[in-house]
């Protein structure tokens, strides 16, 4: 079982080699009284994206470069 810091990396891996244009990161937000949680984050040019999962945000890519002109 991959640990969340494995996890993220191999999620960000992954979408960095399928949208080489786009930048991206985590924010790792924590609460003493709960689990923490990380927030995936894509950039491009002027556009920032975020989702609390690679799925998430690889659709919202995906739909960003739909409507943006940019379909690869």
């Amino acid at each position: 079982m991959l640990s969340g810091v494995e996890t993220a990396a191999s999620d960000l891996s992954q979408l960095r080699e399928e949208f080489p244009d786009w930048r991206f990161g985590t924010v790792w937000a924590s609460a003493a009284s709960g689990p923490d949680r990380r927030r995936l984050w894509a950039r491009r040019g002027t556009v920032l994206l975020s989702a609390w999962n690679a799925d998430g945000l690889r659709a919202s890519i995906n739909y960003e470069q739909r409507h943006s002109g940019d379909e690869l």
